[in-house]
C-alpha cells in the first residue's frame, strides 16, 4: 500500500491494484488511532473499503507509523 500526501487536504491510500481511498486530516487521526478493521482481506474504515494483499495487511503498521510521524506532525 502506498500513501500519497495531498498537502493540507489529506492523503490517498492506494493498494497494489491502484484502487484508492481518500482520507482528510480528521479521518487520518481516527485511522491512526486504530478505528479501522481488517476483515476478509479488506480494510474497512468508516464508509471506505480497500482490498489489501497479505503483504499490505502485514505492512499496515508501517503506514500508520509514517502517518503519525510525517503527516500528522505537519498539521500540528
Amino acid at each position: 500500500m502506498r500513501v500519497i500526501n495531498l498537502d493540507e487536504t489529506g492523503i490517498k491510500l492506494i493498494n497494489n491494484k491502484k484502487n484508492q481511498i481518500y482520507l482528510d486530516k480528521e479521518e487520518i487521526k481516527d485511522f491512526v488511532a486504530g478505528k479501522y478493521t481488517i476483515k476478509d482481506g479488506n480494510l474497512l474504515f468508516k464508509n471506505y473499503k480497500l482490498t489489501l494483499s497479505q503483504e499490505e495487511i502485514k505492512d499496515i503498521q508501517i503506514i500508520i507509523n509514517y502517518l503519525k510521524s510525517e503527516i500528522l506532525k505537519q498539521s500540528i
